[in-house]
C-alpha cells in the first residue's frame, strides 16, 4: 500500500515469516485474527509468534470479530492507533486478518483518511485498487463521526451525519406525526408515512447528537414502548435517541439497546471545520497508545 504498509492474509506457516521478513523487509504484524478463527483454520499460532520472533518481527494481536460492522467501528481507533505508533518507530507493518479481505484493509483506509487528510473515498479506492478486497466501508464512516465526536461538546455542529428513521407501530387508519427538539423546538410536527398494517415512518436527516421526540396520533401526545424513553424535569416521559457515539482507543463494546428506530451513517465530504476536528481527534488517538507497551495509557 505505502512503502511501510502491507496487507494480505493470515500468515499461515513459518515459511511465510521469512518470506515476509527476507522479501518485503517486514519488521512488524498487526493482525486482526481471532485465536478461534486460527484454530478454525488449523493454524499453529504459538508456532507462527515463535517464527516471527526468530526473524525480528514484532507480533501485535489486536482480535476484531469478523464480519461485524460493530465491532469494527468501536475497535477501529484502537487499531489505527496502533499502526501509527509502529509506522512511528520506523517498522515495516503487515497488516492482516483471516482472508485479507475485510478487517486490516478497513484499519488501513481509515488510518489513510483520519491521519494523511485523505477524504474516505479517496482513500477507499486507493486502498482496493491495489488490493483485491471490500472493506465494511459504513463502518469506517461510522467510526470517523464517532472519532470527531471525541472532540466536540455535545451535538455536532454542521451538517446531517446519519439518517433516521423513526417507527411507530400503532393502529391501520391513525394519523401519525414525529414531534421533537429537532423540529422547531416541538412546534413543527412532521406527518408520518403508513408503511402497512400497523407501521409508520418518518426518516430525517441528522448531526449526531441526543435528540428527545414523541408521536401525535389522533392528536394525542404518546411516547413509543419500543424505543428508549427518558423523563424530563417536568415529569414528561419522552423518547430519547442518541445519533452516533464518542470514539475511545479503549472501546467498551456494550450491548446496543432495543430500539425501533433505524440508524444510517452517511458519507459525505467532510468540512473544513470537520477536517479540523478529525485531525485534532486523530492526534487524540495517537497520544492514547502508549508508544512501549503498544496499549491504551
Amino acid at each position: 500500500i505505502t512503502e511501510q504498509i502491507y496487507v494480505g492474509s493470515c500468515i499461515q506457516t513459518k515459511e511465510d515469516v521469512e518470506t515476509l521478513s527476507a522479501t518485503a523487509g517486514v519488521t512488524a504484524v498487526l493482525n486482526f485474527q481471532s485465536t478461534t478463527e486460527a484454530a478454525n483454520w488449523g493454524l499453529d499460532s504459538n508456532l507462527i509468534n515463535e517464527s516471527c520472533q526468530n526473524s525480528n518481527i514484532l507480533m501485535i494481536n489486536y482480535p476484531i470479530r469478523d464480519a461485524d460492522s460493530f465491532d469494527m467501528r468501536k475497535k477501529l481507533p484502537f487499531s489505527v492507533g496502533l499502526l501509527l505508533r509502529l509506522l512511528k518507530k520506523n517498522h515495516r507493518v503487515y497488516v492482516t486478518c483471516t482472508t485479507g479481505f475485510d478487517r486490516s484493509p478497513a484499519s488501513v483506509i481509515a488510518y489513510l483518511h483520519w491521519m494523511t487528510d485523505t477524504s474516505l473515498h479517496a482513500a477507499y479506492n486507493f486502498v482496493t485498487g491495489l488490493h483485491s478486497c471490500k472493506p465494511d466501508r459504513p463502518a469506517i464512516a461510522w467510526a470517523t463521526w464517532d472519532l470527531i465526536a471525541m472532540v466536540e461538546n455535545g451535538r455536532h455542529d454542521g451538517p446531517a451525519t446519519h439518517a433516521v428513521t423513526f417507527v411507530w407501530n400503532g393502529h391501520e387508519g391513525e394519523e401519525v406525526y414525529l414531534v421533537g427538539d429537532f423540529t422547531g423546538n416541538w412546534k413543527e410536527p412532521i406527518k408520518a408515512a403508513h408503511k402497512g398494517g400497523p407501521r409508520y415512518e418518518v426518516e430525517i436527516r441528522l448531526p449526531q447528537g441526543k435528540y428527545y421526540y414523541k408521536f401525535i396520533t389522533n392528536g394525542d401526545w404518546r411516547h413509543s414502548t419500543a424505543s428508549p424513553t427518558e423523563r424530563d424535569e417536568s415529569g414528561n416521559t419522552n423518547n430519547v435517541i442518541v445519533v452516533g457515539d464518542t470514539a475511545s482507543v479503549k472501546p467498551t463494546v456494550q450491548p446496543q439497546k432495543k430500539d425501533a428506530n433505524i440508524v444510517k451513517v452517511i458519507e459525505r465530504p467532510l468540512t473544513e471545520n470537520e477536517r479540523f476536528m478529525l485531525a485534532k481527534a486523530a492526534r487524540c488517538v495517537a497520544f492514547g497508545v502508549c508508544p512501549i507497551r503498544l496499549a491504551p495509557k
